[in-house]
């Protein structure tokens, strides 16, 4: 059966498009505007005139070119009187915060470490109410003013519940009913606050303005404590039915290695995440062997990690190469259970582990070269650690124009 939209719905979904449009060209005129979108001239001026009236966007006299003759035609971008919107990312290792402008001009950032190797929730909270105090200040009078907050957040999200699952890293995380615990930590109502997955906020930062840009069909795959994926197939976001999709931590695949029993770490997240690089790197520097790793921890084996392990790998340190291709080619058996299953044009590596840089790259294209049918793209995230907060203030944008441009 085809269904027809409402002349009421198909102007709704016009007007949006025009929003879409000029939030994302920063300053597009009105004849570039049709050209864009293939409406009339009366359609855009009709539409445009009414956002302009209800205050959603606004005129303004770009500079003139030196080459231009005569006075420039009017821009259009989007008014920023409707306040400011606020992204927030909590990881186990961090909270940053930021704010904007529905224009997409940032006001004010702050990112606090936690000093806890497994931060429980009130004190995760606490950081977060450090992080937006911080940013409340720094930006204008009405930064407290936001229309529109998107938290992102390790582990899986029901859509319908905002109930926080499969989050290991962070104590108490699980069961949560995150909407409420942000509303009462901000002290703002719960229907302005909106909880996703940081994976799938990562990947819609690189899918707007970061290394997937253009890319229909993207691997996310972010590799630090734990690991997760976030997926874009056909230029969309693929989530799942509950919000699982891309937990890719909980692949199957141990190599030997189990996660303690009753850790709810997932089988792929313990053999490969950077606990293991942590774990086989001490062994390791425990060796005989493994003099060189032990000098860089300074003396002591029980604090190398993931990082210590790149650092002797660029020195041609023979224990850290060890450790490196045995961790690079269980991430790479994992990355080409997903590649076999999506066939992604690109797989995006993200996380602390990414900052192996082309080393890591290099090493997991050998690998995956010989596990899947067709060879992927490879490279690194854009966004880095920046991705979860970046993607949240995106969608705290989208979710504000649909909140000020309800479709019928």
């Amino acid at each position: 059966m085809v269904v027809f939209d409402s002349p009421q719905r198909a102007r709704a979904r016009n007007r949006r498009l025009v929003l879409d449009v000029v939030h994302s060209r920063r300053g597009v005129t009105r004849a570039q505007l049709g050209a864009i979108i293939k409406l009339s001239k009366t359609s855009i001026k009709e539409i445009c005139d009414d956002l302009i009236a209800e205050g959603l966007l606004e005129e303004y006299q770009s500079e003139p070119s030196k080459r231009q003759q005569g006075r420039p035609a009017l821009s259009l971008r989007i008014s920023t009187t409707h306040g400011c919107v606020l992204g927030i990312d909590v990881g186990a290792d961090k909270v940053s915060a930021r704010t904007a402008t529905l224009d997409g001009d940032v006001l004010a950032a702050k990112e606090v470490r936690t000093r806890r190797e497994k931060p429980d929730k009130d004190y995760l909270l606490g950081l977060v109410r450090e992080a937006v105090t911080s940013v409340r200040q720094s930006g204008p009078e009405d930064s407290s003013e936001f229309h529109t907050i998107v938290v992102s957040t390790p582990g899986v999200v029901d859509p319908r519940t905002q109930v926080v699952s499969l989050a290991p890293q962070i104590l108490d995380w699980d069961g949560t009913d995150l909407r409420a615990a942000f509303a009462e930590c901000l002290d703002v109502e719960p229907e302005r606050v909106f909880v996703e997955r940081q994976t799938d906020l990562s990947v819609l930062a690189e899918a707007v303005a970061g290394a997937a840009e253009g890319i229909g069909t993207v691997l996310y795959v972010q590799l630090g404590i734990g690991i997760g994926g976030g997926i874009i197939a056909n230029g969309s976001p693929v989530t799942g039915a509950v919000g699982a999709a891309g937990e890719l931590g909980y692949l199957p695949l141990s190599f030997g290695d189990d996660a303690p029993a009753g850790s709810g770490i997932g089988a792929w997240e313990w053999a490969a995440g950077g606990r293991a690089w942590a774990r086989h790197g001490r062994a390791a520097a425990t060796e005989p062997g493994g003099s060189r790793l032990r000098e860089l921890a300074g003396g002591n084996p029980d604090e190398v990690d993931a990082e210590v392990v790149f650092r002797g790998i660029r020195e041609g340190d023979q224990a850290s190469l060890a450790v490196f291709r045995c961790m690079t080619h269980r991430i790479a058996a994992g990355i080409a259970a997903a590649v076999c299953v999506i066939n992604p044009e690109c797989v995006l590596i993200a996380g602390g582990l990414s900052k192996g840089g082309e080393m890591l790259l290099d090493a997991l294209r050998d690998e995956l070269d010989q596990l899947v049918p067709i060879m992927p793209d490879v490279r690194l995230a854009a966004f880095g650690g920046d991705g979860g907060v970046t993607g949240a203030l995106y969608k705290a944008t989208e979710r504000a124009f649909d909140a000020l441009n309800p479709m019928p």
